[in-house]
């Protein structure tokens, strides 16, 4: 199971930056939420220590900080408001449902320039289907959200993209390696 912090740990910041954080733990949202994180696990090598690894968008209750300390004894969480130094280099970049919500080219060319020469992007985001289009509908959502096919269309420009799965018409995920 993954490594999330208990809710008490969490719940002020809900509606600071992190608007979903109840939904990781409330039934039936809880489901969708941590299989996104579940999909970007599977991507990792398993058993692989990488150097370091950014949680990219995280927010400040860093719920998937634990998960990702599994994997790498450094993990940095920024929100996608705060400034990238271009300077930095990391293994992994990891994006939980944030390139959806980003200005596309500037972010995924920033995330390049971040990502180690050796490094990965791995990413999961909301599909747009009619599925999740009545999903968000249900839960009251009304975010404005990039499609599937304009991330990856973006992706693509900087990434070689290796791994590629979608779960139910819900969420989709990818491993990318970047291009030189």
């Amino acid at each position: 199971s993954l490594a999330l912090p208990k809710y008490s740990e969490v719940r002020e910041f809900e509606g600071k930056g992190n608007y979903a954080v109840s939904r990781y733990y409330t039934f039936p949202f809880s489901l969708f939420y941590r299989h996104k994180l579940t999909m970007i696990v599977s991507l990792l090598d398993k058993g692989k220590m990488y150097r370091n690894i950014l949680d990219f968008g995280s927010g400040k209750a860093e719920i998937f900080k634990n998960e990702l300390k599994k994997h790498s004894s450094e993990v940095k969480c920024v929100e996608e408001r705060d400034n990238l130094d271009l300077r930095w280099k990391f293994d992994v970049v990891v994006c939980a449902s944030v390139l959806e919500f980003v200005n596309l080219p500037i972010c995924v060319r920033n995330l390049r320039h971040i990502t180690s020469p050796n490094g990965m992007l791995v990413a999961s985001s909301p599909m747009d289907t009619w599925m999740s289009r009545l999903y968000f509908k249900l839960i009251g959502d009304r975010k404005e959200r990039h499609s599937h096919k304009e991330i990856m269309k973006e992706v693509h420009k900087h990434y070689f993209v290796v791994k590629y799965k979608e779960w139910f018409g819900l969420y989709f995920s990818f491993r990318g390696y970047p291009k030189i």
